[in-house]
């Protein structure tokens, strides 16, 4: 009996548990976002424009957070069946194997939802290859690293807003 690489496995727990920090920081921040904007206005009576910068922080935060979904939809182990070295597809495919319930679960819940997934389970390696292909055309992973370029210096600049309009 092979042994199964356990470190691709680990990298896929990883990631699990960086998506669902993602997923909450973007409820946190989206609907803290929603509250101190409000709070500000509707407890503090403060009035000012620039107020209304940390609410539409808010709202981007919260429609930016659809992007997480796209950049997690296919865990790293499933992109090695698209690598070239035949020993790292190899090892991939062990390693999925080894975890199906759980690995072919995550990426079944990600693309499928609730909708019944059970052909992906009896799919070989060259149908999960096809399968794979297909949600990575777009290289959402790196835009997700570009995004996040953006929207850090934008969310310090909102908050900078509300700050200096609190105090003037």
């Amino acid at each position: 009996m092979k042994t199964v690489s356990s470190q691709l496995y680990e990298e896929f727990l990883k990631e699990k548990k960086t998506n669902r920090r993602f997923e909450l920081a973007g409820l946190y921040i989206g609907y803290g976002a929603y509250v101190v904007s409000l709070g500000i206005v509707f407890w503090f009576k403060r009035e000012n424009p620039l107020f209304s910068a940390m609410f539409f922080l808010g709202l981007f935060t919260r429609a930016s957070s659809l992007m997480i979904g796209r950049v997690f939809l296919v865990p790293k182990a499933f992109l090695q069946l698209l690598s070239s070295d035949s020993s790292e597809k190899a090892e991939a495919w062990d390693t999925i194997q080894a975890h199906k319930d759980e690995m072919i679960g995550r990426l079944a819940g990600n693309i499928f939802g609730w909708n019944d997934s059970s052909e992906l389970y009896a799919m070989n390696q060259e149908q999960m290859i096809e399968f794979v292909k297909k949600y990575t055309v777009t290289d959402w992973r790196k835009i997700g690293k570009i995004f996040l370029m953006f929207y850090i210096p934008l969310s310090l600049f909102v908050t900078y807003l509300t700050i200096y309009a609190w105090f003037s």
